[in-house]
């Protein structure tokens, strides 16, 4: 039972890790999208204040997805380390 438990902990976090994988890529090519437009207005003639707001909020949606790989990366690794412990606890216990 205790690895059964350890591969499903295992497992939420490899799924909590590609979900941010993928967010990153979604929200970078969004981001990416909208700097596209906005620099292609700016060159038009457009408000250039607001085209590089627009830029600058693009980049800052990148800064906060990375932020939060960060975080769910250091959540994930201090997960599987207690899992890990946890689970060698369990053994020793069951092996005297």
């Amino acid at each position: 039972m205790a690895i059964e438990q350890e591969n499903y902990v295992d497992q939420s976090t490899s799924m909590a890790i590609q979900d941010a994988v993928d967010n990153i890529r979604n929200v970078t090519e969004v981001s990416n999208t909208a700097s596209g437009v906005a620099l292609s207005k700016m060159l038009a003639g457009g408000d250039k204040p607001t085209c590089l707001l627009t830029i600058e909020e693009a980049n800052r949606l990148i800064a906060n997805a990375i932020s939060n790989y960060e975080k769910i990366m250091e959540i994930s690794i201090k997960g599987r380390k207690n899992n890990y412990k946890a689970s060698i606890q369990k053994k020793k216990f069951f092996f005297f």
